[in-house]
């Protein structure tokens, strides 16, 4: 018993460390936002009042407030950047009840929006003509698809909206290589159950000094508890190389500042003060209180949610760009796309997601998606409009 009391003190004591060394990180910023503070607040009331009290709600507090899945925070934070970046398509890896999605559709009414995630949302699926949905027994990695095959995707003018629970920083990497430079990351913190972005702009400035190095950048169940007990094998020198690649990949990067303090997990990890006073804030929970939970329960909600624009091809060669060895474990293919002799809807080949586990215990389930099992009414095609 004295052992395990002291094992779990001594444990206990780690992970302290971890985020108090978070803590002391210095904001991350490169470029300048699409959306600027002024900007964001003067669009808060209308987002609130005219967008977010007429999302599906569900018979459910958990659907309500999209419990598990992108928080009030987020889903403005969501709705203000796709309204400033205009695009002709979005691409959104890992839904969860579909909130997201409808969001998507608010911010851009004409977008073409493609899918790609485990289980279909129950709450909200896009029924225009040209959304794509890759569930279910159609479910494709973002990796796996050979976007080459889509005709008519301008790449130029899409935005990839990630909330999958993948490497951010592997993600990122994958977009540059099939030539997707607008990118936007949920859940985009330090300590969390992948390699963020932010982890990756922690190590470009030398501050990931023992922070949580995976052992191969993924973020699956018991990655985290390897975690929880110290024992990572990615260098500090590979930490270095991925910091340097991140500097070379990124043109902006732009994390939303937090709306209020009050309950955000870290007050530390945010780059940019928040946008409310205090008071303020309260003022507006209590104006809204129908609509959201209390104050520091959205503010847990916070989650450094960040947009990525990265270097164009001819600056920056998808080769140049380093991720670590152990990232190529489990028959994951690379960074670079593997692009298919002819196109068709199955020329994206296996997903990672069906791969063998790299060790018992391992989750399969990649790609975050939750939801009840719902069919669409036409099977799912990659042709963009």
């Amino acid at each position: 018993t004295s052992f395990r009391r002291g094992h779990h003190r001594t444990m206990t004591l780690s992970i302290l460390m971890l985020i108090i060394a978070a803590e002391a990180l210095t904001p991350c910023a490169i470029g300048t936002s699409p959306v600027s503070r002024t900007k964001m607040l003067a669009d808060l009331s209308y987002f609130m009042d005219e967008v977010y009290a007429k999302r599906p709600q569900g018979r459910s507090n958990a659907t309500k407030f999209n419990k598990g899945g992108t928080g009030f925070m987020h889903q403005f934070y969501l709705w203000s950047l796709v309204r400033a970046l205009k695009p002709k398509h979005i691409i959104e890896s890992g839904a969860y009840n579909g909130l997201g999605t409808w969001q998507l559709r608010q911010a851009a009414p004409d977008a073409q929006i493609i899918v790609l995630s485990p289980k279909t949302p129950h709450a909200f699926v896009d029924r225009r003509d040209d959304s794509r949905y890759f569930t279910e027994e159609h479910f494709r990695d973002f990796s796996t698809v050979d976007w080459a095959c889509a005709e008519g995707l301008d790449r130029s003018r899409t935005v990839v909206f990630v909330d999958d629970h993948q490497s951010g920083y592997r993600r990122m990497l994958e977009a540059h290589a099939r030539g997707f430079h607008h990118l936007m990351f949920d859940d985009n913190l330090i300590i969390s159950d992948h390699f963020s972005v932010k982890g990756a702009c922690a190590a470009s400035k030398g501050e990931f000094h023992g922070l949580g190095e995976w052992d191969d950048f993924r973020g699956i169940k018991s990655d985290w508890a390897h975690w929880r007990h110290g024992q990572f094998n990615v260098s500090q020198h590979q930490l270095s190389m991925v910091g340097s690649s991140f500097l070379k990949a990124v043109r902006i990067y732009a994390e939303m500042p937090p709306l209020w303090s009050a309950g955000l997990r870290r007050a530390g990890w945010a780059a940019q003060p928040p946008a409310l006073g205090a008071d303020e804030a309260r003022r507006f929970v209590d104006q809204h209180k129908d609509q959201l939970r209390d104050l520091r329960a959205e503010g847990a909600g916070y989650g450094g949610f960040a947009y990525v624009r990265t270097q164009p091809w001819e600056k920056v060669k998808p080769g140049a760009l380093y991720l670590p060895e152990q990232v190529k474990a489990n028959g994951y293919a690379g960074v670079l796309p593997n692009q298919g002799a002819h196109c068709d809807r199955f020329s994206a080949g296996v997903s990672p997601a069906l791969l063998k586990p790299t060790k018992p215990g391992d989750d399969l389930r990649r790609n975050i998606g939750a939801g009840l099992s719902t069919r669409l009414n036409s099977e799912p095609r990659l042709q963009a409009s």
